[in-house]
């Protein structure tokens, strides 16, 4: 399903609608790619595969995806898919949620570390690491602003 809507991201077909597919959608893997749509302001799709050789004597290689992508059309603010995404019930969704704020938490001030506490008491391992991480760089920023 989430390949099914990168490939429907082609045409602005669901551009209206990925805010209500990013709350609603049943399955959290397409909550979070539709999330992550949001948060970049793009949405990518895998256009096919191309073989690259890593070893030619040997004749080793692998397949490298060929990735396109389209600008959205849909402007919401960060902060608010932040407040939505993290209390979502899914951890593959607050995982992404926690991605995005360890990278613009330079640009949401104090909401930064109220969602970085948040993260790192939650029980998914893989959320908890990330809201540790935005803690110590929250930390590190502090300390660099103090001196």
């Amino acid at each position: 399903m989430p390949s099914l809507f990168s490939q429907l991201g082609r045409t602005q077909v669901l551009d209206g609608k990925i805010e209500e597919i990013a709350k609603s959608a049943i399955q959290p893997s397409v909550r979070a790619k539709a999330y992550r749509s949001l948060f970049e302001g793009r949405v990518v799709w895998i256009e096919g595969r191309k073989w690259v050789w890593t070893d030619i004597r040997y004749c080793e290689g692998r397949l490298k995806p060929i990735v396109g992508e389209r600008k959205l059309e849909v402007e919401t603010p960060v902060i608010d898919l932040l407040k939505i995404s993290s209390e979502d019930r899914s951890s593959i969704v607050r995982r992404v949620s926690a991605e995005i704020l360890i990278r613009e938490f330079g640009n949401l001030g104090i909401e930064a570390r109220e969602f970085a506490e948040s993260f790192a008491s939650d029980n998914s391992h893989a959320v908890s690491e990330r809201g540790e991480f935005a803690l110590k760089k929250l930390d590190e920023a502090e300390r660099t602003n103090a001196s």
